[in-house]
């Protein structure tokens, strides 16, 4: 006689991982999210995680260092290129509690509207045209705040 095998359910996207969220709001009446399947969902949760990091104003290497962890570890769990479940676990447990975050927290975190400030100077003459030269020096300017963005 056979006995009854569960079948777990793999998700291929973040999409699939909502909808099934979804549907378990909807009709279960509660997230069935469980530790367990984050595994599966290394890119929803390192693209959650990057965003509550940088919300909560941490660089990674001040984070990595107060969750006590490398921060080449911090980059792969951000980057979903962890291979070991073990390994992810014990690195999203630590990152859990830095954060002070459940794991539904976790997956429905949503990061609060970035808002930026321009200043910009009235000074200028209106028929003022950068020069080559400055142009160029504010486009290395630009891609390093870009890098930086990354990074940090």
């Amino acid at each position: 006689m056979c006995g009854s095998k569960k079948v777990k359910k793999y998700f291929t996207t973040p999409v699939d991982i909502l909808e099934e969220i979804a549907y378990n709001i909807d009709v279960k009446g509660g997230v069935k999210m469980k530790f367990d399947d984050l595994f599966e969902q290394r890119s929803l949760v390192a693209r959650k995680l990057k965003d509550c990091i940088r919300e909560r104003g941490y660089t990674k290497v001040s984070f990595a260092k107060k969750a006590d962890i490398s921060r080449p570890t911090l980059d792969k769990l951000l980057n979903g290129s962890i291979e070991n479940k073990s390994t992810f676990d014990k690195h999203l447990q630590k990152v859990l509690s830095v954060l002070n975050l459940s794991v539904d927290e976790l997956i429905f975190f949503d990061p609060a509207p970035k808002s930026v400030d321009v200043v910009y100077s009235q000074n200028a003459p209106s028929d003022y045209q950068m020069s080559e030269k400055a142009k160029k020096q504010y486009g290395l300017l630009m891609d390093i705040l870009d890098l930086c963005e990354i990074y940090y």
